[in-house]
């Protein structure tokens, strides 16, 4: 509905300076109710507020006004899964998508679509606009809608997100049609099978892209990379988006023979030199003019709290592979961690380190990262999230401690590397809530502040398996505000998972069963 842009620009202006647009263009029942709520008796501010909120309810429901061409306003098409109809469940969804967290709603929204059910028309716009203010949940959103959530998108700016090709289309149509994910899907499923042919089909298509699209697009091609990537990314380094010249570099660091990572080595290498056994490392003196080929910016950000030779040295830092320095050193990471403590660059190195492995993972620089003390290391989270599993919860019992005592900061890092949908194992869950009851039936909740929220976080978190522990916890005859809104919120979400756990197929869904091992579902 364009005349809700209109009203949005009056009330930036001010009705002083723009007065209240008529209902051009809006014929039948509605375009009549915007012309009775305009009385010229009123203030121009009560009816701007009346005519905007009956606006926003039509934008909601999809409203096209009358008399716009037929192609305009195309009905939806007809949805292969049903409905969900369950008042439980739907009153559960509906509750998850107004006060969250995120976890609960990716996860109410993915076993929906996965038990092969979609939205009810009553509960699209909530999940629309959940998408709209929470980026990462829109993959969610976008599966649960069905082809009625997709027709309504269309129709209002806001929900634009959401609007892309039918789920049952094929992979040209989503190629042709498709929202920027399903693009990417669409080239990463070909990546596997002929990566020749995604690579050429991506390379016609970049010259009429914008730069997010361009990044997100090439980041495809880390499915199945090869040598033969290395001559489109090259030309990428030149682009003018930072975003894309970073993917090109993430990629090419993963093909330590291109001719970047060369180049690269190049300035890298005549700074580390040896003296017996000894290894020591130089910053540059001055920056390269030919940096600026590789994506490497000699002019240090005004914020950035390196100096500017250590600015230098970390940008060459972060896009060596870290093959390069195991092999010319002999030293193991663990052992470069040491060494680079006790020098002048320490700084520089390990936040270069410390993306070079985002870049192109590596498990063992990943656990000798981790090992470090927490004054000496970068970022937990992300490094957690590179691990399998076994790996990354040794880092979680050894942090956690035998009598529980570091659950909080295990339940803050496994919420940040468990991805949407993903869970500590049954055995770890049962440990983490174990702990946490323990701290909740001593009494910790009365002046603990932030094990409050970390207990909502596990709520969300842990494995299906340990949540009866934080189903029942014990009340206080005299609770303050924020401890009952804690206590509720907690139970609140661990009965929306328990419950939509037991959702079953669709008579339509052609699986067998549900994929949730990830969950611990039946």
């Amino acid at each position: 509905m364009s005349h809700w842009n209109t009203l949005l620009q009056t009330a930036l202006v001010g009705t002083a300076r723009q007065p209240v647009p008529a209902a051009d263009g809006m014929a039948g029942d509605f375009g009549a109710l915007l012309q009775a709520l305009q009385q010229p008796t009123d203030s121009a501010q009560g009816v701007l507020l009346r005519v905007a909120g009956a606006v926003a309810v039509g934008r909601r429901a999809g409203f096209v006004a009358p008399g716009l061409p037929a192609d305009d306003a195309p009905p939806a098409a007809n949805d292969t899964c049903p409905a969900l109809g369950d008042p439980a469940l739907l009153a559960v969804i509906a509750d998850a998508l107004a006060s969250g967290p995120q976890r609960l709603q990716h996860e109410v929204l993915a076993v929906l679509a996965t038990a092969g059910w979609r939205l009810p028309p009553s509960l699209l716009p909530a999940a629309l606009d959940a998408g709209r203010r929470d980026t990462a949940l829109r993959p969610a959103v976008v599966l649960a809608l069905g082809e009625r959530g997709r027709w309504l998108a269309a129709r209002n700016d806001d929900w634009r997100y959401a609007v892309g090709a039918s789920a049952q289309a094929d992979s040209q149509t989503r190629w042709d049609e498709g929202s920027i994910d399903q693009r990417r899907a669409v080239l990463a499923e070909q990546r596997r099978d002929d990566p020749a042919g995604a690579r050429e089909r991506l390379a016609a298509e970049l010259p009429q892209l914008p730069a997010k699209e361009r990044a997100e697009l090439l980041g495809a091609l880390a499915e199945n990379l090869g040598p033969d990537d290395e001559a489109l990314l090259e030309a990428q380094l030149k682009d003018r988006a930072r975003d894309v010249r970073q993917t090109v570099v993430e990629l090419l660091q993963r093909l330590p023979a291109s001719a970047h990572v060369r180049r690269v080595e190049a300035f890298l290498a005549p700074l580390l030199s040896s003296q017996g056994a000894t290894w020591q490392l130089n910053a540059p003196e001055a920056a390269d003019p030919r940096w600026k080929d590789d994506a490497i910016d000699a002019a240090r950000p005004t914020h950035d709290s390196l100096g500017e030779r250590a600015w230098w040295l970390y940008q060459l830092v972060r896009q060596m592979p870290l093959a390069w320095w195991t092999a010319r050193t002999g030293l193991t990471p663990s052992a470069l961690l040491d060494w680079a403590a006790k020098g002048d660059w320490h700084d520089a190195l390990l936040r270069g380190w410390n993306e070079a492995v985002l870049a192109a993972p590596d498990f063992d620089w990943c656990d000798a990262l981790l090992d470090r003390p927490r004054a000496h290391r970068g970022g937990v989270g992300p490094l957690l999230a590179l691990l399998p599993r076994d790996r990354r919860e040794r880092h979680w019992a050894t942090q956690l401690g035998d009598a529980g005592q570091g659950v909080q900061d295990v339940v803050a890092f496994a919420d940040q590397a468990c991805a949407p949908g993903d869970t500590p194992s049954a055995a770890l869950s049962l440990r983490i809530a174990q702990a946490l009851r323990m701290r909740v039936e001593r009494g910790d909740l009365v002046n603990d502040y932030v094990l409050r929220q970390v207990l909502g976080t596990a709520a969300a978190l842990l494995h299906l398996d340990a949540l009866p522990l934080l189903a029942d916890l014990p009340r206080a005859a005299e609770e303050s505000p924020g401890l009952a809104n804690a206590l509720a919120d907690t139970a609140r979400i661990v009965r929306a998972r328990r419950l939509v756990a037991t959702l079953p197929l669709s008579s339509s869904s052609s699986s067998s069963s549900l994929s949730t091992s990830s969950q611990g579902r039946p």
